[in-house]
This record gives structure tokens, C-alpha cells and sequence, in this order.
């Protein structure tokens, strides 16, 4: 993608007050801010907050794709964040009895959140229900409400040799001593508490606590990848692809067992120093593929459009029907491209010094109205443009048409 300089952005923006008498004073660059900024929840789907804007929070969806959402409660942080491994198309591991571990994932995973409410804690969920949710998405949840503890909850598939033991495996981020104490004290607990039972258990050379590379110093798996300020692990407690284990992970006696252990290793995390035991080398597993993909995501309706009025003058209207005609596109398209195209120069420009000046706003009265419907993911780019210069909707979709007539009359 060509880069554009400031100065190429303010001749662009100079040459654009010519078109629709836009008088330019100077430019203001998007922010881009890194704090925490919270999540917003509606019927339990968390919603971590990218950016507030006046027209309303910026957040990604399940999908990891930005829209304007406001969400009915506001949450700003949280001691424990639980994610259920896998779900919607992506099954996870499916024992012979036809146990789904993206199913028993989430079971065990809203045991421990009962247990650990019980105890006093704060806790949100990756998500309550069969979702199809990216890792980049459970790991920017667990980001934006800053968490004690980050653990997700999974069970194993793919081990045949047999053991007198559980094969309950661990996974903690490389060179993170909390982290690692974190994965310690899951595996003790849950090893512990399966121990108890006798079934032809599977294993492998893995069994315990380690962190999984996908090269020297990186870990293997985003969840923990991606949450580097926050401690992080992942549990597998048995393996599914093992019958025997698998219909023990049928009973409803067996999951609450499972729960009270990851319940009680968190609590030992963070109420003492116990370091927690399992413990083995990190090792590389480059032919790891992992899971978690946004490929094929489709997310629910969660904000209905939002209509904007631009009004122009005669003469204005006349040259943007004429260059939405030149582009191939309708007027309403047109506006749309070129909003999202001054988004587009802000994110490029935001590395650049800003001098703190500001561009008067276009007039949008005249004679010819231009009603648009903006989705709740094209509204992100209403937004953000409005927020770094301070126009209102119909400013910056006029200010988009202005771009647009402009750039056509290049070609």
C-alpha cells in the first residue's frame, strides 16, 4: 500500500477545499490509544471497547470485526477471564460417545465461574453460549478487562499410550514466572482431583506444565501469544479421543470435580506464592497448526443502520452525481468510499506529529438532500473521522463525498 506523508495529506485536504469550499486550516490526526478501555456486555456477548467516540463505542464483535456498539452494561474490569476453548464449526476433539469438547468446554467452564462468584471474585467469559469466536478476539477480551488470571479451559485429543495416570496437560507463556506458577497449580489441582479415578488413562511425554513454542522464545498458541501483560495459561485436562475417559467426562459428577479444580487453582493463584508443581521444559512444536480462525465468521446482527442527511448546494450535487457516475457507484456508495477513505489517510498519518489544528466543518445545507444508511461496521469510519476533526455525521459524510469528487477528477 503507498504510504502518504503529512504534507501530501494537507495538499490533498487543500486541493479538497477547492472542490466544495472547504476552507483547510490544518490536519488532526486519529488517536490511537493502548490503555484499557473496558467491554460492553448484551445477553452475555462481550464486547471489548477499541475507542469512545461521540458516536458511540467503537468495539469488535465475536468475529474480531469493528462496529458501533453501546452494548447495556458497562464493564469495566474484572478479576478472572474464562475462556471455553473452541466453538460454533470449530468442534475441538469428539469422543467416540460423541462428547464435543467445544460442548464440554463451555459445561465446565460456566461450573467454574459459579464456583468462582461463590468465592467473591469478578468473572467474564470468552463467551456463555456455542459461538464462533477467533483467538484474536478472546485474547483482545481478556486485554481490554485486565484480568488477575486469564485461563482457557480445554480437554485433549490425539494420545495412545497408555498411562496408570491422567494425561492432564498444561500451558503456560515463555519466560512469564506467573504465568508459569498459573499452569503449575491448574495442573496440580486437576491432576489431583482425576487421579481419584481409575480408568485406562492415555498420556504423552508432555503430561504437566510447560510452555509449546512455535519457534525459540514464541509462544505456539495466540491465546497465550497475545495477552503478554496478563498471566496467562491454557488446561487440557484428559483426552477425549480416549474412550474410557470420554464417558467418564460424561458424568455430570466428573465435570464439577474438574470445575472444583480449576476453581481452586485459581484461587490459590491469586490469594497465595504457591508455586504449583508438573512442571517441564519449554519445547518447539513447529507443525502445530492451533485453531481459532476468523475464516468463515459470521456474526449476528448486534445494531441496526443508522441514516445520515448531507444536504448540497446545486452545483455541488451536480458534480457528485456526474463522478459517482465516472466511479460506476451510486451517489450512497459514494459517499460511503470516501469516508472510509479519509479513515483510511488518518490511519496512515497517525505516526505523524499533529499540530493540534483543526479543519472548519463543511456547510451541509442546501437544496439537494442525500439520506445514507450506515451499517454498524461502516459507522466505525463515521466515527473515527469524526472524532479527529469533530464533525458531526453529516459533516464527514460530506467531507467524504468532497475526497471522492476530488480523486475521480484525477483520472
Amino acid at each position: 500500500m503507498q504510504s502518504f506523508s503529512k504534507p501530501f495529506f494537507r495538499y490533498l485536504l487543500t486541493i479538497l477545499s477547492a472542490v466544495f469550499s472547504v476552507s483547510l486550516i490544518g490536519v488532526v490526526s486519529a488517536s490511537s490509544s493502548t490503555a484499557s478501555l473496558g467491554a460492553v456486555v448484551e445477553n452475555g456477548v462481550v464486547f471489548p471497547i477499541v475507542q469512545n467516540t461521540e458516536l458511540g463505542r467503537i468495539v469488535t464483535t465475536p468475529c474480531n470485526t469493528e462496529i458501533i456498539h453501546n452494548g447495556k452494561q458497562l464493564l469495566e474490569s474484572v478479576d478472572i477471564v474464562l475462556d471455553p476453548g473452541h466453538g460454533g464449526p470449530e468442534t475441538g476433539s469428539v469422543g467416540a460417545n460423541g462428547l464435543v469438547e467445544r460442548d464440554l468446554n463451555l459445561t465446565v467452564t460456566l461450573l467454574v465461574e459459579k464456583e468462582l462468584l461463590s468465592l467473591g471474585y469478578t468473572v467474564a467469559l470468552t463467551r456463555n453460549t456455542d459461538l464462533h469466536m477467533p483467538i484474536r478476539q478472546r485474547t483482545a477480551i481478556a486485554n481490554a478487562l485486565s484480568p488477575k488470571a486469564f485461563v482457557s479451559i480445554h480437554h485433549n485429543g490425539g494420545a495412545v499410550r497408555r498411562s496408570d495416570v491422567p494425561g492432564t496437560e498444561t500451558f503456560h507463556q515463555v519466560n512469564n514466572s506467573e504465568s508459569q506458577r498459573l499452569a503449575g497449580l491448574l495442573f496440580e489441582e486437576v491432576f489431583e482431583s482425576l487421579n481419584d479415578y481409575w480408568v485406562p488413562w492415555v498420556n504423552t511425554v508432555h503430561n504437566g506444565a510447560s510452555s509449546r513454542l512455535s519457534e525459540p522464545g514464541r509462544d505456539a498458541y495466540g491465546i497465550l501469544r497475545n495477552t503478554p501483560n496478563i498471566p496467562s495459561a491454557i488446561v487440557e485436562a484428559v483426552y477425549l479421543s480416549n474412550p474410557p475417559e470420554a464417558d467418564l467426562m460424561l458424568l455430570p459428577e466428573v465435570q464439577q470435580v474438574e470445575a472444583e479444580a480449576i476453581t481452586r487453582a485459581i484461587h490459590r493463584f491469586i490469594s497465595t506464592s504457591d508455586p504449583g508443581s508438573g512442571f517441564k521444559p519449554s519445547f518447539i512444536d513447529g507443525a502445530m497448526t492451533g485453531t481459532g480462525s476468523a475464516r468463515g465468521c459470521v456474526d449476528l446482527e448486534y445494531e441496526k443502520d443508522l441514516r445520515v442527511t448531507a444536504a448540497y448546494s446545486n452545483d455541488e450535487f451536480e458534480s457528485l452525481t456526474t463522478a459517482a457516475k465516472k466511479a460506476g457507484m451510486s451517489v450512497d456508495e459514494f459517499q460511503l468510499f470516501g469516508v472510509h477513505a479519509l479513515d483510511l489517510f488518518l490511519k496512515v498519518d497517525s505516526d505523524s506529529d499533529s499540530s493540534g489544528e483543526t479543519i472548519p466543518a463543511p456547510v451541509v445545507s442546501g437544496s439537494n438532500v442525500s439520506n445514507v444508511n450506515w451499517s454498524a461496521e461502516s459507522q466505525v469510519a463515521l466515527a473515527r473521522v469524526g472524532e479527529a476533526y469533530g464533525f458531526t455525521s453529516s459533516e464527514v459524510q460530506k467531507l467524504g463525498a468532497t475526497l471522492m469528487v476530488f480523486l475521480t477528477s484525477l483520472g
